[in-house]
């Protein structure tokens, strides 16, 4: 029971300590109102029980948190490009050309080798300088005659400046005097003396060409060493190589032999003008004038 003039502990009009952190709370409260700390209905004789250095709780303040942002995604567009095709290099073919075609490059490709490798072998070298040093026969007359005597009788007299005589030569005169004269097939030999000193003599030869007699050369000296002649020796003039022996006096004639250079042989015929050369017989066949010289 109450007594008359008495208070409860906890009237609604007396103020409670809160015992953790002093904060004056209403009578009618059960947890503080600052640091919700439990009242007791007596909470002034709590309050006074308690000390009064007693640190103040600790105000604990609640935790705030940030609430999580979800950021949109950005997704950058993809472009794809368009896939071109690799380029293709056309293929190059090679023309198709009828086997006529073929047969005739054939034929000139045969027709320039052969020329070309007659020119640069040794042996066609020679002859190739010797083929053209002669392919046209010169004429030393001034105009063309008609007998192979009267053709060497003017080419000696300018080769030698020697005078003909028909006869014999004046006394210590020096002249030319007709010995003999062999005659073949378009072409000619004729030897003549000097009447000097040692019985030389001179040996003119002579082809025919276009219905007339044309002089060639003339060689002169002893006797045994006029050559070529038929009867006589010569001797192979060729250097580095050897002279074509064919079987017909005619550059298209086969070959059958070939002789070397230095060498002896015996005419034993001609002499030949065919092709634009003279030809001498020995015993394996024909050789051209332009290889042979005296013994």
């Amino acid at each position: 029971m109450l007594k008359l003039g008495s208070k409860p502990p906890n009237a609604m009009g007396t103020p409670v300590l809160c015992p953790s952190c002093r904060h004056p709370n209403l009578g009618i409260d059960i947890w503080c109102e600052r640091c919700r700390w439990p009242l007791d209905w007596n909470g002034q004789k709590l309050a006074e029980a308690l000390p009064a250095d007693r640190p103040a709780p600790a105000v604990r303040l609640p935790k705030l948190r940030m609430p999580a942002i979800l950021w949109p995604k950005l997704t950058m567009p993809t472009f794809t490009l368009p896939r071109l095709p690799a380029p293709r290099m056309p293929r190059l073919r090679t023309p198709r050309l009828p086997r006529l075609v073929l047969a005739v490059l054939a034929i000139l490709a045969v027709l320039l080798i052969v020329p070309l490798a007659y020119v640069l072998l040794p042996a066609g070298r020679a002859a190739l300088a010797h083929q053209t040093a002669t392919s046209r026969l010169p004429s030393t007359n001034a105009t063309a005659v008609d007998t192979a005597q009267a053709a060497a009788i003017a080419g000696v007299q300018s080769k030698t400046h020697l005078t003909y005589r028909t006869g014999t030569c004046p006394a210590n005169t020096p002249c030319l005097t007709l010995v003999s004269e062999t005659t073949g097939k378009d072409a000619a030999a004729v030897v003549f003396s000097t009447a000097g000193s040692a019985a030389r003599q001179c040996v003119g030869y002579v082809y025919r060409s276009d219905g007339h007699w044309h002089f060639l050369d003339a060689v002169c000296g002893l006797t045994d060493q006029l050559s070529p002649l038929v009867a006589h020796d010569a001797t192979v003039h060729l250097p580095g190589n050897c002279a074509n022996v064919r079987n017909g006096a005619s550059l298209n004639a086969a070959v059958i032999a070939c002789i070397k250079d230095g060498t002896t042989i015996h005419i034993d015929g001609g002499p030949t003008y065919a092709d634009g050369r003279l030809w001498w017989h020995e015993p394996q066949g024909w050789i051209a004038h332009d290889f042979l010289t005296g013994p």
